[in-house]
Order: structure tokens, then C-alpha cells, then sequence
């Protein structure tokens, strides 16, 4: 009979334990880049959602009378007065003056 001699190489066992690390570190670095890539999705929706909630109150804004000067104040008081015809309206310009500066 012949002596065994030294073989080198990996044995079954070696394989197995090294593809079952391998498996472990995959399923954990799968798990934190869906967790990663969940969090990214659900954070631009929200910014989506802020982005068109201040843009309706931009619009809103923008869409809201505005009094540039007195003058649109004294032109506002005579189309009241000419559609009120009681005339329970009237202002002076001295208050139309008071409420432009309270802006």
C-alpha cells in the first residue's frame, strides 16, 4: 500500500461554510439598500407633496387681491358706492389712508 500524501485544496465542508457566509453578508447588504431605496422614495413623495402644497399657496398668494396705492383703495370705495345705492359705504379718504397703512 501507498502512503497518502498531501493533497492540497478545499474540502466540501470549507465550500459550504464559506457560501453560507457569503449568502448571509448578500441577504444583509439586500436588506440595507431596499431600506435605503425605501426611505429615498418615500422621501421625495413627501418633498412632491410640500412642493405642491407651497406652490397652491403660492398661487393662492399670487391670486389674492392685492392694494398697490391709494389710489386702488379710493377706486374700490366708488364701485361700492355706486353698487350700494343706501350708501351705508361711504369712507373718507382719511380712513381708506388708516387701512392702507395698517397694511
Amino acid at each position: 500500500m501507498r502512503a497518502r500524501t498531501n493533497q492540497s485544496g478545499f474540502s466540501v465542508v470549507e465550500l459550504v461554510i464559506v457560501l453560507a457566509v457569503v449568502g448571509v453578508l448578500g441577504f444583509v447588504g439586500y436588506s440595507v439598500y431596499n431600506r435605503q431605496n425605501n426611505k429615498t422614495a418615500d422621501s421625495s413623495s413627501s418633498s412632491q407633496q410640500t412642493a405642491s402644497s407651497e406652490s397652491a399657496k403660492a398661487n393662492d398668494v399670487a391670486s389674492a387681491p392685492s392694494v398697490s396705492s391709494t389710489s386702488d383703495l379710493d377706486k374700490a370705495s366708488a364701485t361700492l358706492d355706486q353698487t350700494d345705492p343706501s350708501g351705508s359705504n361711504n369712507t373718507d379718504a382719511s380712513q381708506l389712508d388708516s387701512q392702507l397703512a395698517n397694511f
